[in-house]
């Protein structure tokens, strides 16, 4: 019995099924007005303030706190140097202990770029939602913070940081 000839009939059901459910799909986030969104709200409906790097740069001399976004393994490997540690993953539980000490900049410049900004915007978006009224993300990784001047800081062999 050869199994080809019953998957080649089955297929084309198979194709119309998942075709109209796309197309409904489609069709359902078209019609509703809040729709459902492709990017998290974070990236799609932003609180924040995109900034150049330079631009960050100059905020951060004039007093600004940085925010180190990426996960805690990342952060401790390299990070711009001065930056707090708030990754996405802990902002709950980190967030309460941090929020005196960000309360006192005046502007707070958030990085965190790892395949996409996700994680400084979610951070930045849960900043501004706390009422922290200058948040900026600066756009780019590790390496392209450190190419536009800023300074990075990577721990001694053989140190924990």
């Amino acid at each position: 019995m050869n199994p080809i000839p019953e998957l080649k009939r089955q297929l084309k059901p198979m194709a119309l099924i998942l075709a109209c459910a796309l197309g409904l799909g489609w069709l359902f986030n078209l019609v509703m007005p809040q729709g459902l969104g492709w990017l998290p709200p974070a990236v799609s409906h932003p609180l924040w303030q995109p900034i150049a790097r330079d631009q960050a740069l100059a905020q951060i001399k004039n007093g600004a706190m940085l925010i180190d976004a990426r996960p805690a393994g990342d952060y401790a490997q390299a990070r711009v140097r001065g930056a707090l540690k708030l990754p996405q993953d802990e902002i709950a539980k980190l967030y309460p202990l941090m929020q005196p000490l960000i309360a006192q900049a005046p502007t707070v410049v958030v990085y965190g770029q790892t395949t996409s900004r996700f994680p400084a915007a979610t951070v930045a978006q849960h900043l501004r939602a706390q009422g922290h009224a200058q948040v900026f993300v600066v756009e780019g990784c590790l390496e392209t913070l450190e190419q536009s001047g800023f300074p990075i800081q990577r721990p001694r062999r053989g140190a924990a940081s």
